[in-house]
């Protein structure tokens, strides 16, 4: 999730691109705060079980291929401090909506 990406969007002066970035955020973490993950996927889907596609063959044939990511699942407290952060950066530049 991070806030460095938003960060350099704000600083690049991608405001439409960083007030997205904002509201994708938004709808990730909605809900309880209890299911607050350390990944979502690109559209906000929080499930992503790893799965292992024999039949590619990877770059310079490094198998095995996977998709997903069972880290997903993972307890990892510093999400909240990157999520707050991110918001925080957000209101400072003027993203928020009012």
């Amino acid at each position: 999730m991070g806030c460095l990406p938003l960060q350099a969007l704000i600083s690049a002066g991608y405001h439409d691109e960083a007030k997205a970035w904002r509201e994708w955020l938004l709808r990730a973490v909605a809900g309880d705060p209890a299911d607050l993950q350390i990944m979502y996927a690109l559209d906000g889907t929080r499930r992503l079980p790893e799965a292992e596609l024999p039949w590619l063959t990877g770059y310079e044939n490094s198998k095995p291929v996977r998709t997903g990511n069972a880290a997903s699942d993972q307890l990892q407290l510093d999400v909240w401090g990157e999520t707050l952060d991110g918001l925080a950066l957000a209101r400072n530049a003027g993203l928020a909506d009012h």
